[in-house]
């Protein structure tokens, strides 16, 4: 039932929608990041390794002071969505000419791909203030320049999406709207790794293969359990620690897709 409802709120109250759902889910991970011990995990890998990421695509990349608030281990190890990494490996070796992050959360992906991209314009989008205002920290913190706004609806890609754009996006089921409920033209040249929500927007996967099949070739990356270690520093710490660094503490089916364009 409560899958119907925001289904149905997403459709008739698209930006209201979003915004109420991507506060909610970020303070309910925050909570549990308190409750499981997570916060205090954060300070002390800081305090024994420094606040920089050691393993992984964005390795080197400095975690700004705002992002403790989140479970930040498998940041900092590089564990992060690591069904992912071949997919960066392939995507730092192509050449865009503007990058769109839609669900920054605190700017990992959007700085991280600042930095990768230095000469290419960013930006980064979410309707969670506490996002946007982390993700302004980091790009400070890192000394890359990023554009951060709320919304990303339809009609701005329409206007303002560049041809051989590159898209990471993770926005909690919207993405069925924002790529599949119109035409949009750059999409047809763009780069694209979109998060799916099939829990919250049931028949996206189809979607988004029906829309795109023409015009790109894709590939479903499915969700791995934890259990990755990619860095030599989850040797120094204790088996519980060690579990902690590697688990995202994923509710529900994961699974992303990625898109790219046949003309390419």
């Amino acid at each position: 039932m409560k899958a119907i409802i925001r289904t149905a709120l997403v459709r008739m109250f698209p930006r209201t929608s979003a915004q109420i759902f991507a506060a909610r889910a970020r303070a309910y991970s925050q909570k549990l990041a308190l409750n499981w011990g997570c916060l205090q995990f954060n300070e002390k890998i800081i305090r024994q390794f420094g606040n920089k990421v050691l393993s992984g695509p964005f390795a080197g990349l400095e975690l700004s002071p705002e992002t403790r608030r989140e479970h930040l281990a498998p940041y900092f190890f590089g564990t992060y969505e690591h069904e992912l990494h071949p997919a960066w490996q392939s995507i730092f070796k192509m050449k865009f000419d503007q990058i769109l992050d839609v669900g920054a959360k605190f700017g990992f992906y959007a700085v991280g791909l600042a930095k990768q991209f230095p000469a290419i314009p960013v930006i980064a989008f979410d309707t969670d203030p506490w996002a946007r205002k982390a993700t302004q920290e980091m790009s400070a913190v890192n000394g890359v320049p990023i554009q951060v706004l709320g919304y990303c609806s339809p009609d701005w890609l329409r206007g303002n999406l560049q041809k051989n754009a590159f898209i990471i996006s993770d926005c909690e089921g919207y993405e069925a709207k924002l790529f599949g409920s119109v035409a949009i033209q750059n999409l047809s040249s763009a780069t694209m790794l979109i998060e799916i929500h099939e829990q919250f927007s049931p028949g996206v996967t189809r979607l988004i293969h029906t829309k795109f099949s023409k015009t790109h070739t894709l590939q479903t990356i499915p969700a791995q359990p934890d259990g990755i270690h990619l860095s030599p520093a989850l040797a120094s710490l204790t088996e519980a620690e060690r579990k902690m660094a590697i688990s995202e503490y994923r509710t529900g089916q994961q699974s992303w897709v990625f898109l790219r364009p046949n003309a390419k």
